[in-house]
């Protein structure tokens, strides 16, 4: 590559597309950073099969490629029983059927030895393709770069992606626990990528409409977005609000059902469930409490801390990690420990001040697109790259 060609980076993934869930969006994050100083060209490995095309999407080009005999369902079902009864290793027979489950897409090598890439991005550990393709560390001619997008430490356990890591050049951690976890298996090459998020700032002026009459409330994420995952049982507005001894009401999203009550009174807010709309809700909050399934990244904790708006987390999720990180607001092991954290956030002086540390850790670490932009290039491409193109 000359010193004035821009530099090819591929990205390999099953991660692509309009979803809405966080691995998709920090691919998506990641790819849109480093289109601003290379040409980056995406290898999207497609689940139930379709046939192999080529397409443009905004400024990449994509190769939709077949992924065959994916078991994902049974493969999550067998770490879970695995998990009960030991997390901490992985038998050899569990996981060549693991590896198995995985699926395989074969077409992966001849793509990309036709792009031929400066760098490498393997984004999420859904890899099924003849690993010897990655090389070996100093002998092969592109920067590797693995982001595991690893929602459950254990995982790295596995020999299949202790391997993964093993031959990676610099691995990217999405949130302060994903790195320390990375580091205790022995991976001191191991960076934080920190994803930017860009807020509409100006549309969490005003409140929603019909949350004014509610006066001061606390924001409940029981599901959203709309695709992600939610819990069958857990803690009800009800039962929080009245925990909360009625001096606040309590605004609940839980996909399309959106809702504010006090004591007396129930509005269905007929909001488009949107993220501006969170953001709206988010900004006028006196404190977030997230009920969902832990994800790769905790967005949306993130959007609530950079709203000024502390937030009470599942313990060990991403979520966590960041409020823990910034000293931003709570965590819980259940819910008994939920309804304390939201008794002392109810506390006007403390929760001030763990808002205030919330947005300045958030702000530092996520806040800043032009700061994002030159740490994706940096973890991918090695040494800094050349100014974005106005």
């Amino acid at each position: 590559m000359s010193s004035l060609e821009r530099p090819r980076v591929a990205i390999v993934t099953r991660h692509w597309g309009e979803d809405s869930d966080e691995e998709t969006f920090a691919t998506r994050s990641v790819a849109g950073a480093l289109a601003r100083v290379a040409d980056v060209e995406i290898i999207h490995l497609v689940a139930p099969p379709e046939e192999a095309r080529i397409e443009a999407d905004s400024v990449f080009r994509v190769h939709h490629v077949a992924l065959r005999g994916a078991r994902a369902l049974r493969a999550s079902l067998l770490r879970a029983a695995l998990g009960a009864y030991d997390r901490t290793r992985v038998p050899a027979p569990v996981a060549t059927v693991l590896e198995r489950y995985e699926g395989r897409a074969p077409d992966v090598p001849d793509i990309l030895s036709a792009i031929a890439p400066d760098a490498l991005v393997l984004a999420g550990l859904h890899q099924p393709y003849d690993r010897e393709v990655l090389g070996i560390a100093g002998r092969r001619s592109f920067r590797l770069c693995v982001l595991p997008f690893c929602a459950d430490p254990h995982r790295l356990a596995e020999p299949g992606v202790a391997s993964l890591l093993d031959a990676a050049d610099v691995v990217g951690a999405l949130h302060p626990g994903e790195l320390a976890a990375l580091r205790e298996t022995g991976a001191p090459h191991a960076q934080p990528l920190d994803v930017g998020l860009a807020l509409n700032r100006s549309a969490t002026v005003d409140r929603l409409f019909g949350v004014r009459f509610f006066g001061r409330y606390v924001l409940v994420l029981r599901r959203f977005p709309l695709t992600a995952q939610r819990y069958a049982r857990a803690v009800t507005h009800e039962v929080l609000r009245d925990v909360l001894g009625g001096r606040v009401s309590v605004a609940e999203i839980d996909g399309e059902h959106w809702r504010v009550a006090d004591r007396e009174n129930t509005v269905n807010l007929p909001v488009n469930p949107s993220r501006v709309n969170l953001w709206r809700l988010m900004a006028h909050a006196e404190f977030t409490v997230d009920l969902r399934p832990p994800g790769v990244l905790g967005r949306e904790a993130l959007e609530s801390m950079l709203l000024h708006t502390p937030v009470i987390a599942p313990e060990d999720s991403a979520a966590m990690a960041h409020v823990a990180a910034a000293n931003g607001g709570l965590w819980y092991r259940d819910a008994g420990e939920l309804l304390d954290a939201a008794r002392v956030l109810m506390d006007r002086s403390l929760r001030a001040h763990l808002a205030d540390q919330a947005a300045e850790y958030a702000l530092a670490h996520h806040g800043e697109m032009d700061d994002f932009i030159a740490r994706a290039a940096r973890l991918v491409l090695g040494a800094p790259a050349a100014a974005p193109a106005a």
